[in-house]
């Protein structure tokens, strides 16, 4: 006899089914005359499943139940767990009692669901085999439905820092709000960030919610302050607490990154130490070039102007990659990684680019135009410059300066950033700044003019006279 599939009717019955008769099946196809396989098979709901009482390795998606006249050697199912829209599925391996393992559903709920704690009613796809002893393997397909229950800590929209190091930092007003990081689901993206200078040393700190920050501030219970168990715990990470919170203790005056994880109510404080320089390389030098941006406050702030086109990056050291800084793949705009990171994407042109790493964010501000203005022309015009790629400076040729006096260059056409000689050295041609420049000194003529413009300590200008 030849072995054959033989593809059976599906006779599906609720758990809410009061009837148990069942719809026979047609007889298999064949190639040579054999006894009628008739199997029935029905399948009923499975009790509701919560994830917060859950302790087994399998969980039972749907009840089976096979009734036939011939001997099976065996059966088992493959289930489709279905999103809500039944527009994806994750299939998962189940057996004979419907069981799958628990681990293995629970992450196709986070999948298809996210983490949010609620009750869900998730559909299910049933496809059902059974194989009997002379290898006839017969498939059946169908559908149930199963209640699941996430559970998972409350965890607010937003958490404000309070602490001895802010003004008024044990109140509303002094509140310092962390960065979410991550899009706008705090379920599946439970960390929050906040960078923060203490002022002196041994200082208090606790965390805020939402919740407090809109109404009562200092409300404690599930939803309320958070804190550690001990107070004063001086530890750099460990566990956060909503139980009689603690206030946590920073040793060293300095700046620090706090790092909150609500899903599992963890905390991690890393001392900052931010060094003069960062870098950007990227497809306008063919990855070749790394250019300074100027962080001079040490805060974490930087900036620098250059011509971008296409990708690029930001690194630590001019001369290697160790831990660069680039787009978050899984954040908003503007949002920097170290990790998994992907390039940054800009169209062609000159910029204005931020770098704030306390807050691991950047921006970028295009540079349209930086023209001469002064005295000659009373400081009522600009005289625009044109970028050179090739030279990277700002150029204009035969610039008439009709009397001797100052003149400064200016961003966009624009007072908000302008550049002038720095220490308050109106001849100071070779470092200009952006900070409170002073006015240039030029005599009568005509000039050819190339800025070079990249960061605080190395702008300057090449003035040359007809």
């Amino acid at each position: 006899m030849k072995k054959s599939i033989l593809i059976f009717g599906f006779a599906l019955a609720l758990a809410s089914c009061a009837s148990d008769s069942y719809e026979d099946w047609s007889d298999p196809q064949h190639s040579d005359p054999e006894a009628s396989k008739d199997v029935k098979l029905a399948i009923g709901n499975a009790p509701a499943i919560n994830f917060g009482t859950l302790t087994a390795d399998s969980v039972q998606l749907f009840v089976p139940k096979v009734t036939t006249t011939n001997t099976t050697a065996s059966s088992y199912y493959t289930v489709a767990v279905n999103d809500g829209e039944k527009a994806n599925a994750i299939t998962l391996q189940a057996n004979e009692q419907g069981l799958v393992a628990s681990t293995e559903f629970k992450t196709a709920i986070e999948t298809l669901y996210g983490k949010r704690p609620c009750d869900r009613s998730v559909a299910l796809d049933v496809r059902g085999f059974a194989a009997t002893p002379d290898g006839v393997t017969i498939l059946n397909t169908g559908s149930a439905t199963v209640n699941v229950t996430i559970v998972a800590p409350f965890i607010d929209e937003a958490y404000y820092l309070v602490g001895d190091m802010f003004t008024d930092g044990w109140s509303k007003e002094g509140a310092q709000a962390f960065t979410h990081l991550g899009d706008g689901n705090v379920y599946d993206n439970p960390e929050f960030q906040i960078v923060f200078k203490t002022t002196s040393d041994n200082q208090y700190w606790k965390i805020i919610p939402k919740t407090n920050y809109e109404g009562d501030f200092w409300a404690e219970g599930e939803k309320g302050v958070v804190g550690v168990v001990t107070d004063g715990d001086v530890a750099a990470e460990g566990n956060l607490t909503t139980n009689q919170p603690k206030a946590g203790k920073i040793e060293k005056a300095g700046y620090h990154r706090m790092t909150i994880n609500m899903m599992n109510y963890s905390y991690k404080i890393e001392d900052l130490n931010f060094a003069e320089y960062i870098y950007e390389i990227g497809n306008e030098s063919s990855w070749a070039t790394s250019n300074p941006l100027w962080g001079g406050n040490f805060d974490g702030k930087y900036q620098g102007y250059y011509y971008l086109d296409g990708e690029f990056k930001f690194k630590p050291n001019a001369d290697n990659w160790d831990k660069d800084w680039g787009q978050d793949p899984n954040g908003e705009a503007g949002q920097l990684v170290q990790d998994g990171e992907k390039n940054i994407q800009a169209g062609a042109g000159f910029y204005q680019i931020n770098v704030d790493l306390s807050a691991m964010s950047y921006s970028l501000e295009k540079v349209n135009y930086i023209s001469i203005i002064g005295d000659f022309n009373d400081w009522a015009g600009d005289v625009d410059l044109t970028y050179n790629k090739e030279s990277g400076a700002w150029e204009a040729n035969n610039v008439k300066i009709g009397k001797t006096g100052t003149l400064k260059f200016r961003m966009n056409h624009d007072w908000d950033i302008s550049w002038g000689g720095a220490n308050g050295d109106g001849n100071n041609f070779q470092n200009l700044t952006q900070t409170n420049g002073t006015n240039l000194n030029v005599e009568a003529g005509t000039y050819d003019f190339k800025l070079y413009i990249s960061c605080e300590g190395k702008n300057h200008v090449v003035i040359t006279k007809k």
